[in-house]
């Protein structure tokens, strides 16, 4: 009697997962960020942490900005004015007597009410009808701050006093840096998050035509008021941090113009991309500084004109994926043997 021999299983055995190259750029990438967060106050002078802190602020409503237009497609010249209701809101309801998280409270009831607002009445528009609309309520808005002196000061605007607990005064750059700082790291959060969700990808069906994602089983409707509450809130949130670390308030750092410089970061950075909101970000916030340090303050909008009209022509996906082909093509050369 003859026994047969066990088969052996050629079946591979699984290895253990290794973090990819991507995975690895990633965590240096983030290392990288946070070290230059930490470094930012200790490295530079008051000022440029000043006007590091009003890129946090800038940015935090860019990423607003991103979601409503980047992701979904929804062309808006309001954005600055949702950021100008989150300051005054801020504005008026400390000099009542409340409390900074009383008035981050009211700041984003009265964005999402906003948001509501802006989004209802425009569900049938797009392009540029919609930019007109949103135009409107920017108008609207900046009349209303005008013609009611008595509680925002006009068109002198008003200082707004800051918060202040201890040693802590976000009058100060360091304060206000560290003020921006935790309000920008959670938002930047949430809007990673929010591309991996079912809404985010629903938002990029959108924006590529609301027609095939109706198709796909898409709420138009819904995804359409969600981003501009999201951005409203965003911006809102913004608009709180400005009141504090800027500690004065003004009708024209809400006005068109501010509409379409927050705007331009997005597309200037990169329409969709976390990372590109930031970049415009630092662009509109820094770029004209150092025009005025050198001296010629009004090169600024025909250089920035120029730099648009290149990134719009030639890269598509804005400094962000100039950025990315940059470091994959680095990454690539080092690897080569």
């Amino acid at each position: 009697m003859t026994t047969e021999a066990p088969v052996q299983s050629h079946t591979p055995t699984a290895s253990p997962a290794r973090p990819g190259p991507a995975r690895g750029r990633q965590l240096l990438l983030l290392a990288a960020i946070a070290v230059a967060l930490v470094a930012v106050p200790l490295v530079l002078s008051e000022y440029w942490v000043f006007l590091c802190a009003q890129v946090l602020v800038y940015g935090v409503a860019t990423q607003g900005l991103n979601i409503l237009y980047g992701r979904t497609g929804q062309l808006s010249l309001a954005h600055a004015t949702f950021l100008g209701g989150g300051a005054y809101t801020t504005y008026v309801v400390i000099t009542h007597g409340y409390s900074p998280a009383v008035a981050l409270a009211a700041v984003w009831a009265v964005s999402l009410v906003a948001g509501l607002v802006v989004a209802v009445p425009t569900l049938r528009l797009s392009g540029l009808r919609l930019a007109l609309v949103t135009l409107a309520f920017g108008e609207l808005f900046q009349w209303v701050i005008v013609h009611t002196t008595g509680t925002t000061g006009g068109t002198q605007g008003t200082p707004v006093d800051s918060i202040v607990a201890g040693t802590i005064d976000t009058a100060k750059p360091l304060w206000a840096y560290v003020l921006a700082l935790c309000f920008a790291v959670p938002a930047t959060v949430l809007a990673l998050q929010l591309a991996r969700t079912q809404l985010g990808r629903g938002m990029l069906a959108v924006r590529e035509s609301e027609l095939a994602a109706a198709s796909a089983g898409v709420a138009i409707a819904k995804t359409k008021i969600i981003a501009f509450v999201a951005a409203a809130l965003f911006a809102g949130t913004a608009g709180w941090l400005y009141a504090f670390t800027s500690g004065f308030l003004a009708p024209t750092d809400f006005d068109l113009f501010a509409s379409v410089y927050l705007l331009v970061a997005v597309v200037l950075g990169g329409s969709g991309s976390v990372l590109g909101s930031w970049l415009g970000a630092a662009y509109i916030v820094l770029v004209p500084q150092l025009f005025n340090l050198l001296g010629y303050p009004t090169l600024y909008s025909l250089v920035g004109g120029a730099v648009l009209i290149v990134v719009a022509l030639l890269v598509p996906n804005g400094l962000a994926g100039l950025l990315s082909q940059a470091v994959k093509r680095l990454t690539s050369t080092r690897g080569r043997p």
